[in-house]
């Protein structure tokens, strides 16, 4: 692969790196060639695109909302199987996306980066390889998204000690035969949903270890006939289709943004009630076992969970073969699973599906991972304060790198919207910095801090239902800090517009030549100060 004009001239080895192969990285890629950026590289730890849908092939994988809304607004696709996609489909999707842009071969695989530290002095970064390899780049685009590593060693006592088979989602092992066998599932969430029903039909006995009950919705999912693919594919149609969903996100967000606060929370506490007892009439249609429904009716509010499409798994409840199990795990022993009532079941099989580190989560930012100027270390700031970065991408102290799933970056119906969103930002901020002459660009603290603030204040609402209402949820939309830095409080449409409408001066610019004594420079070295006082005492950046 050519290194680049950069390279060859003794500056970095590319003008950008984005780390992941997912749909961020290939949005990225997509949006880096569109500002006419050729020289990049996009790295994964993988062995292919795709992220997520490359490396989850467990049973019956799909998404679990409208296909509809599973794409790029730019590689729209009305020609899906099914109105919920699966998940050969949805990576063939992607392959064809990367492939038509001309990415695959901007695409190196195997490749785990482990360490990212900026050189001030060349104005590049440095990003450490799991081998050894150190590869360099002007800038940085982490595109490693929103469920960053699975959860594959939770903390239960015995767990090592287990001697059975054992896989997680994010690993299926399709070699072994669940014909006839012992099957424990611990975790009730989006993958359980859709493996435990195909497991069922195939165990002798299937064990799922429920801690927190989930919200499982219809999931009206049918084929696409010619007919309606052919109505997708009109002028318009799929976008139509898309926007009808979107208009749907948009009218709750600004019920949940705008409505007075003494008025939201009557609110909330009347959409709980309203909502609890729908759903417990749906468990009652749905499951027959009186004391099953009784454990699968959650005890906050209705919508402190993102819900799924739940298909065939409240149905599977049914079976004689299926035992749902709340009383909590006690120790996996060698055999099998003690649950806290003392009670021993033998297993012959165990499926991890326990989640994964989310990017809402401090502890998904690992210190002395991400080290910008003067030693600034994301890992320790993230875990120490909130968690925040202007427009959800850039974080002061960290030049020339961004974030493309940050705090508070959830807007709209699927992924495809906000990092698409992010990664529109992302190429205003490059493309103004490339304009200038500019090497380096470092949002301004102030800037970051606005608008954290903007965040806090337009987010009362949702911060007051999902860190009160949701109490005992065990939501990843609320962390470990009782923060709620998943939703951005903004209209749909504030989010598009001013992911480009922004003040391009809430940066700081530097150059490769002398700087002006009236420049940015002395910025950079207040900030620069400011940065290197934070990550020794863990201060606050100051508003300047």
């Amino acid at each position: 692969m050519s290194r680049g004009t950069a390279g060859a001239a003794g500056g970095p080895d590319h003008e950008v790196v984005v780390i992941g192969a997912g749909i961020g990285g290939i949005c990225a890629g997509v949006k880096l060639r569109e500002i006419g950026i050729e020289d990049f590289l996009i790295v994964d730890r993988v062995g292919g695109l795709g992220g997520t849908w490359y490396s989850h092939h467990y049973p019956d994988a799909g998404c679990d909302i409208p296909s509809t809304t599973y794409q790029f607004s730019f590689a729209r696709k009305p020609d899906w199987d099914r109105l919920f996609a699966k998940r050969d489909q949805i990576l063939e999707y992607l392959e064809q996306v990367a492939a038509d842009h001309d990415l695959p071969r901007r695409m190196r695989f195997h490749t785990g980066i482990v360490r990212e530290e900026w050189d001030d002095d060349r104005q590049l970064w440095r990003l450490q390889v799991d081998s050894g390899e150190v590869i360099t780049a002007r800038f940085v685009i982490s595109a490693i998204g929103a469920y960053i590593n699975p959860k594959t060693a939770p903390d239960i006592p015995g767990l090592a000690s287990y001697a059975g088979v054992s896989m997680y989602p994010a690993d299926w092992n399709h070699d072994y035969d669940f014909t006839g066998k012992r099957v424990a599932v611990i975790g009730v969430g989006a993958s359980t949903m859709q493996i435990a029903p195909k497991l069922a039909e195939r165990a002798a006995r299937l064990d799922v270890y429920q801690r927190t009950p989930q919200v499982y919705l219809p999931k009206p999912d049918f084929v696409l006939r010619p007919w309606m693919q052919r109505l997708l594919a009109l002028p318009g149609g799929s976008a139509a289709a898309n926007g009808i969903a979107q208009v749907v996100v948009d009218s709750a967000l600004r019920v949940a943004i705008y409505t007075p606060a003494p008025l939201w929370k009557v609110g909330a506490r009347a959409v709980d009630a309203v909502g609890g007892r729908a759903y417990a009439g749906w468990l009652r249609i749905k499951v027959k076992d009186k004391e099953t429904r009784r454990r699968l009716r959650p005890g906050f509010g209705i919508v402190c969970l993102r819900g799924g499409a739940g298909g065939g798994y409240l149905p599977m409840l049914n079976r004689e073969n299926v035992e749902l199990i709340t009383t909590g795990i006690a120790e996996i022993t060698p055999g099998g699973i003690r649950d806290a009532d003392g009670v021993h079941r033998e297993i012959d099989a165990l499926v991890l599906a326990t989640g994964y580190e989310v990017f809402s989560d401090p502890e998904s930012y690992k210190p002395g991972t991400v080290l910008g100027r003067n030693g600034f270390d994301l890992g320790v700031f993230y875990n120490t304060e909130e968690l925040e970065a202007y427009y959800s991408t850039s974080v002061a102290g960290i030049p020339n790198r961004f974030i493309m799933i940050g705090p508070y970056s959830w807007t709209g119906t699927a992924f495809h919207y906000f990092v698409e969103n992010a990664m529109r930002h992302i190429a205003a901020v490059i493309d103004e910095t490339r304009r200038r002459g500019a090497t380096v660009v470092e949002v301004r603290p102030q800037a970051q801090e606005r608008f954290h603030r903007e965040m806090l204040r337009s987010g009362r609402n949702l911060a007051y239902y999902l860190e009160t209402r949701c109490e005992g949820s065990n939501s990843y939309f609320v962390n470990s800090q009782g923060k709620s830095p998943y939703i951005r409080p903004w209209s749909l449409l504030k989010t598009y517009r001013k992911a480009v409408r922004f003040d391009r001066e809430d940066y700081a610019y530097r150059y490769p030549v002398e700087i002006r004594a009236d420049s940015d420079e002395s910025v950079f070295e207040q900030t620069a100060a400011a940065v290197g006082d934070r990550a020794a005492g863990g201060a606050r950046l100051p508003v300047q």
